[in-house]
């Protein structure tokens, strides 16, 4: 029998001076690269989560302030039985944004125009589509604190507004510099209650949103530079203006407006994107809404866009932080992003902004009396 002194003197025991074994020091190799490969993704997921997550969460502030602001618009919208169009919508399905000369058509893979971008009769508010600008809504409102700089006189005076996404340089300092970051920035724009600097308000300019005060100007007296210009409403400042910007990478905008109907089985009639006076959904880009006449009014062929709606459905689709990063690179001149085989740069453009964005949605019921 082998004594203890023995067995340690085996060859197959003894380490040389002590150390590892080849193999000893493999299995430990092995095992230390599974444990970083395991700590290697668990970061990698979280990491993934909290940029989604911190992605969804920007998003979400932004769209709040987007439909707390068109709620205390709509809310108090006012109209007048006067023959003149307190509410107006119209679809911006133009390559160049449509409403404003403001539009930076993208170098690149633009968003598409038509097709694709248009899907306004879509089953649900969240799943349709408002053209290459989405809508460019405006309407006349007693909100309060819209007065609240102005002398007594014009306090309780109705003032305009206007909401639409525009694509534009991102930031003022970018001007003229060479950039090219570029952003679909919402506006909302507020005209004036009276006259400002020798510059006219909505006191001058009547109660008439298609009017020439509204959507044409000269160059001396209100070409849309100044902020609370009438013209504003259609083009919200300067290229160097910001100031009615209220969110950025807010890529669709839109609105179903109804009237109450006790005939329908939902109770309300769709006027707008409607095709006829029995409220079927529109998918053509020049439908409109010219809301001069007072809800309930009957419901003609000739009629049923021109009554003012009692409800409003509002619809803002927002990019995530890394879907503008997506966007943003997809639209350069030779995008490092290829597109999927079978696909589009159409199709492309709307599977990167869908997969990397979220859609927020509110109904808000007008309580305009006339005034």
């Amino acid at each position: 029998m082998r004594t203890v002194s023995q067995l340690w003197s085996s060859p197959k025991l003894r380490r040389s001076g002590g150390g590892f074994t080849l193999m000893e020091l493999m299995v430990a190799a092995v095992i230390t690269a599974v444990i970083v490969g395991f700590i290697v993704a668990i970061v990698s997921k979280v990491s993934g989560f909290w940029t989604r997550t911190s992605g969804k969460l920007s998003a979400g502030a932004q769209a709040r302030h987007v439909l707390d602001q068109l709620t205390l618009d709509l809310s108090s919208a006012a109209y007048r039985d006067d023959g003149n169009v307190w509410m107006a919508v119209d679809v911006l399905n133009n390559s160049n944004g449509g409403a404003t000369n403001l539009w930076q058509i993208a170098a690149a893979n633009a968003k598409p125009v038509g097709g694709v971008s248009l899907a306004m009769n879509a089953s649900t508010l969240a799943t349709a589509r408002f053209g290459t600008a989405g809508v460019w809504l405006r309407c006349f409102t007693t909100k309060r604190g819209s007065n609240a700089t102005t002398d007594a006189t014009t306090l309780s005076a109705p003032v305009a507004v206007g909401y639409q996404i525009i694509r534009r340089l991102s930031s003022p300092t970018a001007i003229g510099t060479g950039a090219t970051k570029t952003a679909y920035l919402f506006h909302r724009s507020e005209a004036r209650p009276a006259t400002a600097n020798g510059r006219p308000g909505v006191l001058e300019s009547g109660y008439n949103l298609t009017s020439a005060a509204y959507t044409t100007s000269t160059a001396t007296t209100n070409n849309g530079a100044t902020t609370g210009d009438p013209r504003s409403i259609q083009v919200p400042g300067s290229r160097t203006n910001f100031a009615s910007v209220i969110a950025d990478n807010v890529v669709d905008f839109g609105v179903r407006c109804y009237v109450r109907d006790a005939a329908q089985p939902t109770g309300l009639r769709l006027v707008f994107p409607a095709t006829n006076e029995n409220g079927t959904a529109s998918n053509v880009a020049t439908a409109r809404l010219r809301a001069q006449l007072p809800p309930g009014t009957p419901a003609t062929s000739a009629n049923y866009n021109f009554v003012f709606p009692d409800v409003v459905d509002v619809m803002v689709r927002v990019l995530t932080d890394e879907g503008a990063r997506l966007i943003s690179t997809f639209e350069q001149p030779n995008s490092p992003l290829t597109l999927p085989a079978g696909m589009n740069a159409q199709t492309y453009w709307w599977q990167l902004a869908t997969a990397n964005s979220e859609v927020f949605t509110r109904r808000i019921v007008l309580n305009a009396k006339p005034l």
